[in-house]
């Protein structure tokens, strides 16, 4: 029969192995649009039309393409933000507001690209459909770090149980004349672990759910997004110590 120790260790096991991910970007040597879409992946054949030939027609096909495959990455986004466990509601709510303003900003962006008759003023609108946005190089990425940094936070309930468990049995072996001192300490060495891996974790949200593509154009969101990236790789590693620590301090009880 399993004890509800090793019934917290399972679950432990599961939550603390968070995947912190953000969305990759194909560079490619130049893009279509300068300072706009690089026309790589599933617009390859769009961007090609524009450089044999720039026109009405090719940019405005070319802008329809990278507006559409946005919408795709943005619906799988609205579908990993919906589907998510660890979300907090307000961050759920922060992340689907800003997901659907986007869709509905390009939406709006189309509009203008598809009835613009004039190539100069085209060509800037397509160049918006990044700059303005940001899908790929903010939108995606803070719903993953936001989702990675709850997901964080989701596993301190567990620990805590695990911490309680592990402290009964410790005062029991004790008790019961038996050195505790090594148990004793990977408890300690959990439990430190985990702090600091809250304290990683818990200022994420916070600054990365006000980041605005403004903000990415100007050079503010990269550092922030960059930094959290290493905040929440920190914390995995923490967390997988800190599920270590505990085993040891269960098979140090046996």
């Amino acid at each position: 029969m399993k004890t509800p120790t090793r019934s917290a260790l399972v679950g432990l096991a599961v939550a603390g192995l968070l995947l912190v991910s953000s969305a990759a970007v194909v560079t490619a040597a130049g893009p279509a649009v300068a300072g706009g879409p690089a026309g790589t992946g599933v617009c390859r054949t769009e961007a090609a039309a524009i450089k044999t030939a720039a026109s009405i027609g090719t940019l405005r096909a070319f802008g329809d393409c990278e507006i559409a495959r946005r919408y795709v990455t943005l619906d799988k986004l609205s579908a990993k933000i919906s589907g998510s466990k660890v979300l907090t509601s307000s961050h759920a709510a922060a992340l689907s507001g800003e997901v659907g303003a986007t869709k509905t900003g390009l939406a709006g962006l189309k509009t203008q690209i598809d009835s613009e008759t004039s190539l100069l003023v085209l060509r800037a609108d397509v160049k918006k459909i990044a700059t303005d946005y940001r899908v790929y190089l903010l939108v995606a990425p803070k719903v993953n770090l936001v989702n990675g940094a709850d997901g964080v936070l989701a596993t301190k309930a567990t620990f805590d149980k695990v911490n309680t468990a592990l402290t009964a049995r410790i005062a029991a072996a004790k008790a019961a004349g038996k050195d505790v001192a090594a148990a004793q300490a990977d408890l300690d060495a959990m439990n430190a672990a985990v702090t600091q891996a809250m304290g990683l974790a818990g200022p994420l949200p916070a600054a990365l759910l006000p980041l605005t593509p403004a903000q990415y154009n100007s050079g503010i969101a990269g550092p922030v997004l960059k930094s959290s990236r290493a905040a929440l790789v920190q914390a995995r590693g923490l967390l997988q110590s800190a599920r270590k620590d505990a085993q040891a301090c269960r098979d140090a009880l046996k």
